[in-house]
Formats: structure tokens, C-alpha cells, sequence
């Protein structure tokens, strides 16, 4: 199977990039720039895209029957980060014929009637406080990601961070708690998702 994971080049996407190799798959590497070729294996296809601009969208989605979006917000990118440029992907897949994409959003973004745990509710609540921007855009981009007629999946951890990869995780309709998940599980989680085919059109929630 042939993945392209836009946002390669940040924390969750090298993991991703890696561990998808690792198991088998052919990966192109959409980035910011293909300077220096030196971060992924000699087998993973890099190609420069802009994603807000959606520049370079199409040619990074070739060949590729599955799409992985793990861009994340850094203190450049400007507010409508992830709705801006996760339109312009979307929109590159429809007009392409792709169907199934995989895309994660913080736990913050809550779908119609879910349960959510006390210690669950108040992380959630002292998040959107500390990150309004990114919380809302977030929002705004899986609301976009949910109408659209695609094989979706919308992976929802509480918090990310380094750590162990331990595949010893709990997904779904679940309660977080605290605790951080590596990008190694994410990462691992996803490539479940794709290889299994499972979530489709469902938000589950990760926690370890």
C-alpha cells in the first residue's frame, strides 16, 4: 500500500514515515522542502509541497491510495492552519478520485452526544482556554473532513509527546485521562487503522 503523510517532517510524521516503512509500505513524504533528503530512508519519495497555498498537493497524492494528515500548528503558521490547508487536501483527493483519509485532531473537538469522563472534561476545558487558536481550527477542519463523501477516520488523542512506542494502547469511544501518547503510538494507531481498515467515518479517541 502507498501512503502519503503530509506533515512528514514534524514529530508525529517521522514516526509515521518510519513505522510505516518498518511495515511494509511505500510512503511519500510530503514537506516544506526536500532539503535535506537525509531524515527519511532512500525509499521514502519527498516531495515540496505549500499547504496553505496548495501548492503542490496533487503531485505529492500520486500513486498513493491512502492520506495521512498529521500537520500540527507551530509559532508560525497562521490561525486557520489546519482548516486552510486540510481543505486544500481534501479538495485534491475529490478531484482525484482518493477516498480514505486519516487525520488527528485534539480531544478538545467533541462530536454530537459523547460522554466524557470528569478529569477528561476539565483537560479538555483548561486546553481550549490555553489554545483557543488551536482548538478552534481544529474544530473547523474536522467539521469540514466529517461532510465531506470520503472513508474518513479522525484519530482524537488528549495530548502527544516522545516517549516509548508501546502498541499497548486503548482506542474508541473511551475516557482519557492524563496521561500523554507517544507519537510512536499514534503513529502505530493509525497504520491500524489503515491496514485493518477500521474506524471509517468515526472519531475514536487514543489513550495508553
Amino acid at each position: 500500500m502507498k501512503l502519503t503523510v503530509f506533515g512528514a517532517s514534524g514529530a508525529a510524521g517521522r514516526q509515521l514515515v518510519s513505522h510505516a516503512v518498518d511495515r511494509g509500505h511505500e510512503v511519500t513524504a510530503a514537506v516544506e522542502s526536500t532539503t535535506p533528503d537525509s531524515r527519511f530512508r532512500p525509499s521514502v519519495e519527498q516531495v515540496a509541497v505549500d499547504v496553505y497555498e496548495g501548492d503542490g498537493i496533487e503531485t505529492a497524492l500520486a500513486g498513493s491510495s491512502v492520506i495521512c494528515n498529521v500537520l500540527r500548528h507551530t509559532k508560525t503558521t497562521p490561525p486557520d492552519y489546519l482548516t486552510v490547508s486540510g481543505r486544500h487536501i481534501l479538495d485534491a483527493m475529490e478531484s482525484v478520485g482518493l477516498k480514505r483519509y486519516l487525520t488527528v485532531a485534539p480531544a478538545t473537538v467533541q462530536h454530537e452526544g459523547e460522554q466524557r469522563g470528569f478529569v477528561e472534561s476539565i483537560s479538555c476545558m483548561l486546553l481550549r482556554l490555553l489554545q483557543p487558536t488551536v482548538s478552534t481550527d481544529a474544530a473547523d477542519h474536522v467539521e469540514d473532513v466529517t461532510n465531506r463523501n470520503l472513508d474518513w477516520t479522525v484519530v482524537r488523542p488528549l495530548r502527544l509527546g516522545d516517549g516509548t512506542t508501546t502498541r499497548q494502547y486503548k482506542t474508541g469511544t473511551i475516557t482519557l485521562g492524563v496521561g500523554t501518547v507517544s507519537y510512536g503510538d499514534l503513529s502505530s494507531f493509525l497504520l491500524d487503522c489503515v491496514e485493518r481498515g477500521i474506524y471509517l467515518r468515526m472519531l475514536p479517541k487514543i489513550r495508553t
